[in-house]
């Protein structure tokens, strides 16, 4: 897969996320869903998923060791980046401290998926040449 093409569809995947994350506090006017900090979080999770994918793609494309490094690299930078950010949150804004973390792991898990399986189409292209 190419970037260009990656790029196209994560900002599909992205809006289709934004659009579902949208919808719900209109369908579950009861139980509060989304955090009052969720679109930071969107932003957030977001942005460094694209750019962990496109260190992770660039090292790949390098081949070799570098590859390897770049992939764990760009998730692990991810990860800490994403903790920290939640972790300022959640200390500087205590209220609904269990909201706010379910909507992070639940926008972190869902873009990291996109991410990881993008990642394994390239190496599995890659493997088939």
């Amino acid at each position: 897969m190419t970037l260009s093409r990656f790029v196209i569809y994560y900002h599909l995947f992205g809006a289709a996320v934004a659009g579902v994350a949208a919808a719900l506090p209109g369908l579950y006017r009861q139980v509060p869903i989304l955090s009052a900090h969720f679109w930071l979080l969107f932003v957030v999770v977001f942005v460094l998923t694209l750019v962990a994918y496109i260190l992770s793609d660039l090292g790949i494309r390098k081949g070799g060791e570098l590859s390897v490094f770049s992939l764990l690299g760009g998730l692990f930078i991810k990860l800490l980046v994403c903790l920290a950010v939640i972790a300022v949150l959640i200390i500087k804004y205590p209220e609904n401290k269990m909201l706010t973390a379910f909507n992070f792991f639940s926008l972190y898990f869902l873009f990291t998926a996109f991410e990881v399986t993008c990642l394994l189409r390239n190496l599995r292209d890659q493997n088939q040449t």
